[in-house]
């Protein structure tokens, strides 16, 4: 072969399959595909593929792919539930490459070291992934970038000083996250930031002045860190901010401001939460129009603020104010309730010391209204506008319910319970047809359940609870097409429950409780057409009668509450496996316990049903109706079935929690629950066998199960002692910490009502601190005990301090959860008053019910 032969050979052989090799483009792309380990729809493993690679390009066919002059400039894969490893190295040579987005996806892996090698890169975001890590020095040397968010994840470690470097960054989120440390002061360098999200992470020390100096800074969110400190003033006063949310830390004021809160704010700003904070003082008055600027949403709620509300007279822009769960006093200003001066439609004034009439609300934007937890008194209001949500709960507001009748078509929330009304509820036509929740509950309203509940088209929560509501129950409510909660527990409704849905009926109920009523007859077997019920109480009647088979037709049960009845015979043995909580004491069942029932604790079907068969491991403490209903030796009797049942229960169940309790943390929701368990076992020794505990301690609590099931153990002990005995007990239970002061100063301490109520409030704080009850807490005051400590942090306004460090993640993560420990908290304070103080444990019962 001469040399012209072999120079066409390369010409026409060797270069063509040179052209055919793939791009380095295409060759990053399947190279980060090779980390996919789940597509669920395919969306890059189906498309991504050599076959459809075209040679002389980019693979703009490819999902997610957008080229530029045959390079690739933009990936974007955002929301396909994709899962694999994130190698975001692998894109470092793509020279067009302008934007990555791979948010709402379920990516691991740390971002590059040398993530400076995008320098083409303006735009970045895997928000909502599984990525971890530090976030990069190098992250710095973007100079291109505009728009970054890690927002979501689990990356840690500090912000790096190097951010500063960003000169082009107009949106920075690093939201939700777990980054840590103080807040660089070398953000003030980023003179054309727009955006900045930092919220939900561990953020602490102040808020640095830095925030100021960002000329173009529009949205500020810091909300639910560890910062501490001031409020920026300067920040709120001299940029031109729009939207700052400083939630959810621990801010303070300062002395200056404790009389006069809230300083001017800038005509600019139109957001402004600081709500779930430490502030303390008062607002200014609000005739000083220029305090709130042009603020469109005001949130100072969950906080210390005092003293008397302003006018808000001069106010016009404001659309929402938020000042719940504070300690303002006095009256409600007029002007927030009437006319049209102001543009308000939400305004939340609960959970503060508020008294007074509520009087008319003429105002025609105000739409969602929460007065509740105050002592408002007086008639509900004849008016309410144009509200569409009401709430006025827990308050002491009184007089006949028959008012509502004017409130027009507009609600679609209403909440009266936990007050004083009296009445029927009025039969009125054509009311509240857009209506969907509605709670009268605890209050004394009286009369038969009326059947205009029957004409609220879009009903889908209705609680008649714990008032005086007589006859038979309205069973069409049990086949409403809409609702789906429904409770009329704690009323005196009587006779059968007979309905007959037809063959087409679908109902949406999933919860029904009809307990302690005077129901009688047989099991309803229609209940069983419910089919979607998730949670059913009949206790507390008198129901009797075999258990029909079709109960097992309920396959999404999972709470089923028959105590306190007369049914008879077997257990149906194939009750589903949904269910989490069951209970059948107090019946006169009988034959073998089914084996997938076995798994709840005896006290679900002990005491009471005297034939019922336990298997290994479930002691028979069974007693038959007729003991149960005047036995004179019940007492003793029940003393004796706790001395048995002690010697078994302790070996497979653990103490409520306490310091050095081994496993995770008990977390807000099972606490609250531990409380409400205890509070109903109480109740019921109180008032349905009418005997003290006498010995109520953490230590006589007992967890049971995965579910923690709270079992009172114990009780009626020094029934049996000598007298001597009791006042050993009664001694020893002081020294740990649980005993009332009235027990102190008697030279025959005996156990009662108001004793316990005492013992349990001190078990709330033990909940709700992680502290014991004996401890000797050391502070400013010196060694005190836990109640001491407790009052002494409340009376300083600082009760949220007294709260167990392990639930600071749910207190920052769930507003709920936070109002919830504030009143439960409230409920404890008002156990451990003097005795002449001191609620019954029926009303501690029902607080902690409503929480």
């Amino acid at each position: 072969m001469n040399i012209f032969e072999i120079v066409c050979f390369i010409f026409f052989f060797l270069i063509p399959a040179q052209s055919q090799l793939p791009s380095s483009d295409i060759l990053a792309l399947l190279a980060f595909k090779k980390g996919i380990t789940n597509d669920p729809t395919g969306y890059i493993t189906d498309s991504w593929n050599e076959e459809s690679i075209d040679f002389n390009g980019c693979p703009s066919s490819w999902n997610g792919i957008l080229c530029n002059g045959g390079k690739v400039a933009a990936i974007v894969l955002d929301n396909h539930g994709i899962s694999g490893t994130a190698d975001l190295s692998v894109f470092s040579n793509l020279t067009l490459l302008f934007k990555i987005s791979m948010k709402n996806n379920n990516f691991t892996g740390m971002l590059p070291d040398d993530i400076d090698g995008f320098q083409s890169l303006k735009f970045l975001d895997v928000s909502n992934n599984l990525l971890f890590g530090k976030v990069p020095d190098s992250f710095g040397n973007l100079k291109s970038l505009q728009n970054l968010s890690l927002s979501g994840n689990n990356f840690s470690g500090s912000i790096p000083n190097s951010i500063g470097g960003l000169g082009s960054i107009q949106s920075l989120d690093l939201s939700k996250n777990s980054l840590s440390g103080s807040l660089p002061s070398a953000l003030k360098s980023l003179k054309r930031l727009v955006y900045l999200d930092l919220s939900f992470n561990t953020f602490s020390k102040g808020i640095p002045a830095v925030f100021a100096d960002i000329p173009s800074l529009e949205f500020l969110d810091l909300s639910w860190n560890q910062l501490d400190g001031g409020v920026p003033w300067s920040l709120l006063m001299e940029s031109k901010i729009v939207h700052v949310d400083l939630s959810g830390n621990l801010l303070r004021s300062s002395n200056a401001e404790e009389m006069k809160f809230l300083a001017e704010v800038s005509e600019t700003v139109k957001y402004l939460n600081l709500s779930n904070n430490q502030l303390t003082g008062s607002l200014i008055d609000g005739g000083e129009m220029s305090t709130f600027g042009s603020l469109k949403v005001l949130d100072l709620s969950y906080n210390q603020l005092s003293g008397p509300l302003p006018g808000f007279d001069y106010v016009y822009d404001l659309e929402v104010l938020r000042l719940g769960n504070n300690g303002f006093d006095g009256f409600l200003p007029n002007g927030l309730l009437k006319g049209d001066s102001l543009v308000l439609s939400e305004l939340d004034l609960s959970a503060n010391n508020l008294s007074g009439n509520i009087g008319w609300i003429t105002s025609t934007t105000l739409q969602t209204l929460n007065l509740s937890s105050n002592t408002l008194s007086g008639d509900l209001p004849l008016l309410i506008g144009s509200c569409r949500i009401l709430d006025l709960s827990k308050n002491q507001l009184s007089g006949n319910i028959s008012v509502t009748s004017k409130w027009g078509n507009d609600l679609e929330f209403i909440d009266l319970s936990q007050n004083q009304l009296t009445g029927p509820i009025p039969e009125v036509t054509s009311q509240f047809l857009r209506l969907n929740y509605l709670n009268l509950s605890h209050n004394s309203l009286s009369s038969t359940l009326p059947k205009v509940l029957l004409q609220y088209p879009k009903l889908t929560i209705l609680d008649l609870s714990s008032n005086k509501f007589d006859g038979h129950i309205l069973t069409d409510l049990l086949t409403s097409s809409t609702l789906q909660e429904l409770n009329l527990g704690n009323n005196q409704l009587f006779g059968e429950i007979v309905f007959s849905p037809s063959l087409s009926y679908k109902s949406d109920l999933q919860a029904l409780n009809l307990s302690s009523n005077r129901f009688n007859g047989t099991f309803p077997d229609n209940l069983t057409s419910l089919s979607r019920l998730q949670v059913l109480d009949i206790s507390t009647n008198n129901f009797s009668g075999l258990l029909p088979p079709s109960i097992t037709n309920l396959t999404y049960l999972n709470s089923l509450d028959i105590s306190l009845n007369q049914f008879t015979g077997p257990l149906p043995s194939n009750l589903p496996d949904t269910l989490m909580a069951f209970n059948a004491s107090y019946n006169d069942l009988s034959g073998p316990i089914p084996a997938n029932l076995q798994k709840f604790p005896d006290t679900s079907f002990h005491p009471g049903n005297s034939r019922l068969e336990s298997p290994a491991g479930h002691p028979n403490n069974g007693t038959s109706p007729s003991e149960r209903r005047g036995h004179k030796h019940k007492r003793l009797l029940d003393a004796c079935a706790v001395l048995f049942m002690l010697e078994s229960i302790s070996r497979r169940k653990e103490p409520i929690y306490r310091p050095g309790r081994r496993g995770p943390p008990l977390t807000w929701a099972q606490r609250l629950k531990i409380a409400v368990d205890v509070a109903r076992g109480l109740n019921y020794l109180h008032f349905d066998r009418a005997v003290p505990h006498g010995n109520l301690k953490s230590t006589n609590i007992l967890l049971d199960g995965l579910d923690l099931n709270a079992r009172v153990s114990d009780y009626c002990l020094h029934r049996l002692m000598t007298q001597s005995g009791t006042t050993e007990q009664i001694l020893d239970s002081g020294v740990l910490g649980y005993r009332a002061p009235e027990l102190t100063s008697s030279k025959k301490p005996s156990p009662s009502f108001k004793s316990d109520a005492y013992a349990f409030g001190v078990v709330m704080l033990e909940l709700l601190t992680g502290k014991c009850a004996g401890d000797v807490i050391s502070g400013d005051e010196g060694g005190v005990d836990l109640c001491d400590w407790v009052r002494l942090r409340v009376a300083e306004g600082r009760g949220s301090d007294c709260f167990d460090g392990e639930l600071g993640g749910e207190i920052a993560g769930n507003l709920a959860a936070g109002k919830g420990m504030k009143e439960m908290l409230g409920i404890a304070l008002r156990c451990i008053r003097p005795v002449s103080e001191r609620p019954g444990i029926r009303s501690v019962y029902e607080d902690l019910s409503s929480i």
